[in-house]
């Protein structure tokens, strides 16, 4: 990541799809547990009651009518994301990432509000659980996603925008920038 312009974020390409890959599989394997869980199994938990505790911090259902159409949500997110992050996907995709960035952020700050206290409390599980897992995760891959997912249109490794690359690359013949050469599988 660097910027050319002050005050005006770029992220490299590079940069773009690994943040889309890290996040798309945070979202796909919180798809996978919602999954699992549609099975009627509960680990980690001994029991639906305890697991939605851990997880939520109150008594919901985990019934697969819940929790099935969350993990089609989840999954129709990192696809969404990883499209994104290739520069496909168009209108839908950015603004999917802009929004699993703003969730996550939101969810984090509001772990953070909880962890100092705030609220009813929920038990010890969802604080620490909260403290240590959930909170760190939301506010790590919240600020990968907006840095890397949202900020500006990517740039390549020279810090051109890409449809200057081009004219830059007939101009200096004896550059080669790698991320202009089509690969099959980024097709």
């Amino acid at each position: 990541m660097f910027t050319n312009t002050p005050g005006v974020l770029v992220v490299d390409i590079n940069a773009r799809r690994r943040a889309g890959q890290a996040v798309a599989g945070l979202l796909a394997v919180d798809g996978l547990a919602h999954v699992y869980w549609a099975t009627g199994l509960t680990w980690p938990a001994p029991d639906q009651r305890a697991l939605s505790l851990a997880v939520i911090g109150a008594a919901v259902s985990f019934a697969p009518r819940v929790v099935l159409p969350l993990a089609l949500v989840l999954f129709g997110a990192a696809t969404a994301v990883l499209a994104g992050a290739y520069g496909r996907g168009g209108r839908v995709a950015r603004l999917v990432s802009f929004g699993v960035a703003a969730g996550l952020l939101v969810r984090g700050l509001i772990g953070l509000a909880w962890a100092l206290g705030a609220g009813d409390g929920a038990g010890p599980v969802f604080h620490w659980l909260n403290l240590l897992l959930y909170t760190p995760l939301c506010l790590g891959f919240g600020w990968l996603a907006a840095t890397r997912l949202v900020a500006p249109r990517a740039r390549n490794v020279l810090g051109l925008p890409l449809a200057h690359a081009h004219a830059h690359a007939q101009r200096h013949p004896d550059r080669v920038d790698p991320l202009l050469e089509e690969f099959p599988r980024d097709r």
